[in-house]
């Protein structure tokens, strides 16, 4: 595996470990994980979803569908990744987030209210995904910061080597679900941080970490800024806090989503965010592989062959 894949790898594998580690945390808080479980290490199964050891949620299938849309259509993704949304939101989720299924449901209704698109099976214009992501933050009140399109958007900073087109991707995606401002914000700043990773795959993991503080600079997620209560909701500003507090006061991958999971609360999302970002920077390879191997091999496979598109891509872009 190349420094490039180990990277790329490392951040798709990182946001499923992180949402399988974190999914039996989900709703409860730190000191209640803490009496049950002392601190989780392993994939232990359970919670509110039920779910199995290593188990993924909607954080990983929507990154997953995502990104199909970017690599099978990379100049213009997002119809193709909305019609994934639908598709996978048709299949009937164990969990998927109050404005997603509303910006999804929307969507399909205004499709079938065009007779052209009676039969579109899911794939529409990127101009409809907007205006039904529109109605949806009209419909909750204007309530559509939540962390549901953060959560999926670690693919456009893998796959493309222009960092404006991969922002612009990620905005894009996003806004597919979350029309809210917060929420864009959040996701292109971890598309420039996945990006920055990546492309700079080769140096020192500290003289990474030096570079994420330097493009958070000047933010509300800078280093220096005043600090901020941790607290692990489903609110974008807070689940991203969370995420680079856990990746900031760490040194491995393993101990940064570990901390991530623990804190409770939204603990899958919070915790994949984590381990995207984890990923990218220490690699695939620094994943503990019991976390990895006891993921689903439909999942592994499609993860597997995502990294190797992404890493493609750029090989390509080189020639």
């Amino acid at each position: 595996m190349t420094n490039l894949a180990n990277k790329i790898g490392g951040a798709l594998f990182g946001v499923a470990v992180g949402d399988a580690l974190g999914a039996p945390l989900e709703f409860m808080n730190a000191k209640e994980i803490q009496h049950k479980y002392g601190t989780v290490k392993e994939m232990i199964g359970g919670g509110w979803l039920n779910v199995k050891p290593g188990e993924v949620t909607d954080d990983t299938q929507m990154t997953i569908a995502a990104a199909l849309g970017i690599a099978m259509h990379p100049d213009n993704p997002e119809p193709w990744a909305g019609k994934h949304f639908a598709e996978w939101a048709m299949g009937g989720p164990k969990d998927i987030g109050g404005t997603c299924r509303s910006a999804i449901t929307n969507a399909l209704q205004m499709m079938l209210r065009r007779p052209e698109l009676k039969n579109c099976k899911g794939l529409a214009p990127y101009e409809l995904w907007e205006q039904a992501a529109q109605l949806t933050a009209q419909q909750n009140g204007n309530r559509s910061a939540g962390n549901g399109a953060l959560m999926r958007t670690v693919y456009p900073g893998l796959y493309y080597t222009d960092e404006s087109r991969a922002i612009e991707v990620a905005d894009r995606i996003g806004r597919l679900t979350h029309w809210d401002d917060l929420s864009a914000e959040a996701c292109q700043l971890y598309t420039k941080m996945v990006y920055y990773l990546i492309m700079h795959h080769a140096d020192p993991v500290q003289k990474l970490c030096n570079g994420l503080n330097d493009i958070t600079r000047g933010t509300r997620y800078s280093r220096k800024a005043k600090p901020v209560k941790l607290n692990p909701s489903g609110f974008v500003v807070d689940s991203l806090h969370c995420a680079l507090h856990c990746l900031r006061s760490t040194k491995n991958f393993e101990a940064a989503v570990v901390k991530a999971a623990n804190l409770g609360g939204d603990a899958d999302t919070i915790a994949a965010i984590t381990g995207g970002l984890a990923g990218a920077l220490y690699g695939y390879e620094k994943i503990p592989l019991r976390w990895r191997m006891v993921l689903d091999s439909d999942t592994k496979s499609t993860l597997i062959s995502l990294t190797g598109d992404a890493a493609k891509n750029h090989e390509e872009k080189k020639r």
